[in-house]
């Protein structure tokens, strides 16, 4: 991939781009169908919210994960434009042992079939201004067509329940639901929200100065910002993140302890065992019990003997996904060693 490409696809938030698409195709009259898996479990390819639009013309964006299946209903969502009424289906698969490929193992997964309609533009013009206003929604998706519920927000990100193939209902927490909020941005933070970006997370860099060595031009947003100030710039609430990378300990408890008693979604800090023990002893020292420290992620990252910006980003970035996506890693964070 080019570094144009790419710098064009991470500066697109990932589900903005695709809800741009449908839109334009909308607004020329290409007829578009969106797949969306609905319901998943166990090794199907794709989890629920995973989407794509597909075109008469064979046009494609985005995905629902791949494989055999996926070509399959590509073709069915192409072929629901055959008559004269299409309709909104509900495709069931059942995965009881490797396919072909080797791809699945087992699972099941329930997919949306939504040809839509000219007047869903409306619509997905709505949700398209929640990210350019950086606001949250639901999309509501059932045979009857799709719904926008600005502002609102569901305790689960994806919500799907069905009476019978023709009584269901599908929700998703559209917008920028997920935001993270990096302290410092030398090289391994820019590094960093250039992954976070290309993976749908609305990025936020916080340093003191003004003048750092990388421009930050991943970031949605960029807040020069005294350290000691931080507390009032990071929100609480689920699917809020907090990754602290000043440059030197003495900044990062400062941070830290600003943020020690938040309700984020995750909290984690760069650097060696020693510099994260004498942190905490320091906090320690200063009243903070032990079982708030062992919640932060410290030091950050998952174990891949991380050292360049590069690699280093990408292992805080898995360990952030992880913990979105329900995993937990040890009380006290990884050692890279």
């Amino acid at each position: 991939m080019t570094t144009e490409i790419l710098d064009r696809f991470v500066r697109d938030f990932p589900a903005k781009r695709l809800w741009e698409s449908v839109h334009d195709f909308l607004e020329k009259d290409v007829p578009v169908s969106l797949l969306i898996v609905v319901e998943s479990d166990g090794s199907a390819p794709g989890r629920a919210g995973f989407k794509m639009a597909v075109t008469t013309e064979g046009r494609l964006v985005g995905t629902i994960g791949g494989g055999i299946v996926e070509q399959e209903l590509v073709g069915k969502a192409r072929e629901q434009w055959g008559g004269d009424d299409p309709r909104c289906l509900l495709e069931r698969r059942r995965y009881d042992g490797a396919m072909e490929d080797d791809s699945v193992c087992g699972g099941r997964q329930t997919i949306a079939l939504y040809p839509c309609r000219r007047t869903d533009s409306i619509v997905v013009g709505r949700l398209m201004e929640l990210f350019e206003n950086r606001e949250k929604g639901i999309l509501h998706l059932s045979p009857s067509g799709i719904l926008l519920v600005p502002g609102g927000h569901n305790p689960e990100h994806c919500r799907f329940e069905s009476a019978s193939e023709n009584e269901w209902v599908y929700e998703e927490n559209v917008g920028f639901v997920d935001t993270v909020y990096i302290i410092g941005g030398g090289h391994v933070g820019v590094a960093l929200s250039r992954v976070l970006a290309m993976l749908g997370f609305y990025v936020v860099i916080l340093d003191e100065r003004s003048d750092t060595p990388v421009s930050g031009d991943w970031a949605h947003e960029r807040i020069v910002v005294s350290y000691g100030e931080i507390g009032g710039y990071i929100p609480d609430g689920r699917g809020n993140y907090a990754v602290i990378m000043t440059t030197n300990h003495r900044a990062d408890r400062l941070v830290l302890e600003q943020l020690l008693n938040r309700k984020l979604s995750y909290l984690g800090m760069m650097g060696s065992r020693r510099k994260v023990d004498e942190v905490f002893r320091e906090l320690r020292n200063q009243g903070a019990s032990q079982m708030v420290l062992q919640g932060i992620h410290a030091p950050i990252g998952v174990p891949i003997k991380s050292h360049t910006p590069a690699e280093i980003a990408i292992s805080i970035a898995a360990e952030i996904v992880g913990t979105k996506n329900g995993w937990r890693n040890g009380a006290g964070g990884w050692d890279r060693g």
